[in-house]
């Protein structure tokens, strides 16, 4: 092995380079973070990818007499690639989050069995446990969500105790939705109506739903309506997460950068005397570089092995129990730790690469 190698100067120094490395794997709290912050806006990204191609109607406010909504409505169900569903009246009730505050995502009130069975061969949701035949006033949950409120099948919902549900349910069945979701057989009426999207392409079927929103005085409340919706709900997460990263990334660059500094303070005798038998700048530099960079390669390796069995522990042994899940990757948590690291690395090989090239010799 060369001397003058990264893996070399760590081999020799295995407490000193431990140490550093031990610091770059601190630097997963950033991830962690991440992760924690974005939950539950990856959570409703469940529901959005399994409804994005289903919309909404229903008539405003200002459609006393429904006019509008009925010619609306009648024409859409005259359209051959698109199924037409009714809703009962809406019930809700919330989940608790892993941040600890409630809130509620998607759920669909049918008014009979026939049409949630419809549903769920569009969407390709199964039933994983069954307490009886499903009929008016049966609820239907994620297996998240039922943990979550720490449910069982055969449970009630009683109306005006639980949120906004509006009459007597029972649990009578579990579904294999990812995150969380509540469907509702309920034989009220309501001027609410689900439009699926069959076989249209979604460049067709958004076009079709503009058109109709143009002619008539109806609320549509398509995939990318409620996606915006989402998105719009949860900008102060990602404004408080990064600046968390901002946060953590100065304290973690000027506490790693200490810890360097205080290596090559150490090590300043070594690099005056590759000046002094005429090694190039250029390849001081490229050490300093490779050094760190390998201790950090190392601190990721290790960050993520240990981060992994973490969240694998976290969730198996404790969040699933309760109805709750950390996701293993989020792109703003990777975002996150690439600015962290840029945070670190730049300063630490820039600025003691160019105080180590000017050490001389004279001095030691």
């Amino acid at each position: 092995m060369k001397p003058f190698s990264a893996l070399y100067y760590m081999k020799q120094n295995k407490k000193r380079s431990f140490l550093l490395v031990f610091m770059f794997v601190l630097t997963f709290a950033i991830y962690i973070a991440g992760l924690y912050i974005s939950n539950v806006s990856t959570m409703f990204g469940y529901s959005m990818e399994r409804n994005k191609k289903i919309a909404r109607i229903r008539p405003y406010n200002t459609d006393e007499s429904y006019e509008d909504f009925y010619k609306a409505l009648k024409k859409l169900e005259e359209e051959k690639k698109i199924t037409v569903l009714p809703q009962g009246r809406l019930s809700d009730i919330y989940f608790e989050s892993i941040m600890n505050f409630n809130a509620g995502d998607a759920n669909y009130s049918f008014r009979n069995k026939e049409d949630f069975e419809t549903y769920c061969e569009f969407t390709g949701i199964k039933l994983l446990d069954k307490n009886k035949e499903l009929g008016n006033g049966s609820v239907i949950m994620s297996s998240l969500q039922a943990s979550n409120r720490g449910m069982e099948l055969g449970d009630p919902l009683i109306a005006e105790e639980d949120e906004f549900t509006n009459q007597n349910y029972t649990l009578d069945a579990i579904t294999d939705d990812e995150g969380y979701s509540i469907y509702y057989i309920s034989d009220t009426d309501s001027a609410d109506y689900l439009v699926l999207n069959s076989s249209m392409d979604n460049n067709g079927f958004k076009e079709m739903l503009g058109k109709i929103g143009s002619e008539y005085n109806i609320f549509i409340g398509d995939n990318d309506y409620y996606k915006e919706h989402m998105d719009s709900q949860f900008r102060n997460f990602n404004y408080i997460y990064f600046f968390v990263i901002i946060l953590l990334s100065i304290i973690m660059a000027v506490t790693i950068n200490a810890a360097f500094a205080g290596m090559y303070q150490y090590r300043q005798g070594e690099f005056a005397l590759y000046n002094a038998i005429g090694i190039s700048k250029t390849r001081i530099r490229l050490k300093i570089i490779s050094e760190v960079l390998l201790m950090d390669i190392a601190g990721i390796i290790s960050g993520t092995f240990l981060m992994m069995l973490w969240i694998y522990l976290f969730n198996n042994l404790y969040l699933i129990k309760h109805g709750k899940m950390l996701f293993y990757y989020n792109n703003m948590s990777m975002a996150g730790m690439v600015i962290s690291n840029l945070v670190i690395l730049i300063p630490v090989t820039f600025f003691q690469g160019r105080k180590l090239v000017k050490t001389d010799i004279c001095n030691y």
